[in-house]
């Protein structure tokens, strides 16, 4: 009999992204389904998805949602695409038809965030009891859908239909915590033991993300790494305490990418195909985006460093920044795409005025574009002061552009310095967060680029490194094969 899980998540790939857990929540569940598990998907209903034609069919309609005071009525869809596992949506148009997923443009974080993902956290009960078809296993991912794992603790075991039910939390990124006023525990429905040091109360404040923690059976993130990073202050944000009184039930396995959009044997993006064994295919995709990007014909041959990013702290963008005169001293050309912090996309531009002929910045988003950097740079940059998982660094070893990344996170899991293993690595990293550090690892990358048959070895060594949703499937099935086994 093949194993029942339900993926609940805010995001998922091709419907709606903000981030990495859209990938995941969009890719994972086809790779199970390939491992003969009877995998399905609920997420919330956006104006992005397209209802038209017989894309989408409902089948459940005005199913009733207590939250707080008030009863809210929700539809149910599900997507008719044919494919390896069914996908389902709640509509509710008054919390979930805006243009953006989480915050307004100009006024933040929606204010009815927590009446939004309570009402959707509660709607997955009666999506189940509406199938007729009860999960062995309820993935729940970030703060989004981690009162699901209260509602299981604390209401829903209690149905002999869900009793043997088991949960799993995946925290994709410990910074977002869905933190609420205290005023707003009544809105969950919970009993008053749920809003406790030990449960969802954090200094006085609803916090989401840890009633997950408190009352999932397990809780995964998405590199081995990080796991261990989480349960420090530096980076536990307020939950490591938790985090460590959980460390038992807490497991780290590294996400995987999408291996055939991102494959430069048949990425259609990209003006000329390679693999690791004909490279020629990549020395046609440098020139093509040097010339797009309008570098000077006598600097092509330079070696271009890359960085496809949001533009933002934590991306450790102002170290390249910091870094940049120096950068431009060893030769190098930068190519910088991504969108962000307002006052980091201005010193960009002013590091390009600086620089004309060396560094072009292009602020947008621009997905074609950036599988031709992948494809052409000779270096990707990722400096993050934290990465929980990372996938540009993976994106960019399968298109032979060698990473060099700050040892954190995923980057350090799925990286393996060629510095200090010459002969098995597959990037370069800097253990320091500082600017002579980065440098230090850009010359070393730099040193090895001077040296064509090594080069060419290194990038034949990362393009074969196995980063498929089919490795992180299997570890993920033999997790819940564990938790059920318990």
């Amino acid at each position: 009999m093949s194993l029942k899980i339900l993926f609940c998540a805010s995001e998922a790939t091709p419907f709606a992204k903000t981030g990495g857990l859209a990938d995941v929540a969009g890719s994972l569940p086809e790779a199970l389904a390939a491992l003969g598990c009877d995998v399905r998907l609920l997420m919330p209903l956006y104006p992005c998805v397209d209802r038209g034609g017989d894309t989408l069919k409902i089948f459940a309609e005005w199913i009733p949602i207590p939250v707080g005071i008030h009863t809210y009525h929700v539809h149910f869809w599900q997507w008719m695409h044919p494919s390896s596992y069914p996908v389902y949506f709640m509509e509710k148009d008054e919390f979930f038809h805006r243009p953006n997923l989480y915050v307004h443009p100009l006024r933040g974080d929606y204010e009815d965030n927590a009446q939004r993902f309570i009402t959707f956290s509660r709607a997955v009960c009666a999506l189940c009891k509406h199938l007729d078809w009860i999960p062995d296993v309820l993935h729940l991912h970030d703060w989004q859908t981690a009162c699901a794992a209260a509602y299981q603790h604390f209401l829903w075991r209690y149905d002999p239909a869900f009793s043997r039910v088991r949960t799993l939390l995946t925290i994709h990124n410990l910074a977002h915590q869905g933190l609420f006023p205290e005023s707003y525990f009544s809105l969950t429905g919970l009993p008053p033991e749920a809003y406790t040091i030990e449960g969802m109360e954090f200094y006085g404040q609803c916090n989401f993300l840890k009633a997950g923690i408190a009352y999932s059976h397990r809780i995964s993130t998405v590199s081995p790494r990080y796991a261990r990073e989480i349960l420090e202050p530096k980076q536990g944000f307020g939950l490591d305490g938790i985090l460590r009184r959980r460390q038992e039930d807490l497991v780290g396995i590294l996400n995987g990418i999408d291996a055939d959009r991102w494959d430069p044997a048949r990425d259609t993006l990209i003006p000329a195909p390679f693999d690791a064994d004909r490279l020629e295919g990549k020395k046609a995709c440098k020139d093509h985006v040097m010339q797009e990007l309008d570098f000077p014909q006598t600097l092509r041959d330079d070696p271009l460093c890359v960085v496809v990013s949001r533009l933002v702290h934590q991306k450790g963008i102002d170290l390249i920044l910091d870094a940049l005169d120096d950068m431009m001293d060893l030769s190098v050309c930068l190519a910088v795409l991504g969108t962000g912090d307002p006052h980091l996309e201005k010193l960009l531009e002013q590091a390009q005025s600086r620089h004309p002929e060396r560094v072009r910045v292009v602020l947008a988003f621009d997905e074609a574009l950036a599988h031709r950097l992948e494809a052409g740079g000779d270096l990707f940059l990722m400096p993050s002061r934290y990465e929980p998982c990372g996938l540009n660094q993976m994106y960019s070893m399968r298109y032979g552009t060698i990473p060099i990344v700050a040892a954190t996170g995923g980057l350090d899991d799925s990286v393996v310095d060629a510095a200090q293993n010459p002969h098995t690595g597959t990037g370069f990293k800097f253990y320091e967060h500082t600017r002579e550090a980065f440098l230090g690892a850009l010359k070393a990358a730099l040193e090895a680029h001077r040296d064509a048959p090594r080069w060419r070895e290194l990038q034949r060594r990362a393009m074969s490194e196995d980063f498929s949703w089919r490795r992180a499937a299997r570890s993920y099935l033999a997790l819940y094969e564990d938790m059920l086994a318990r």
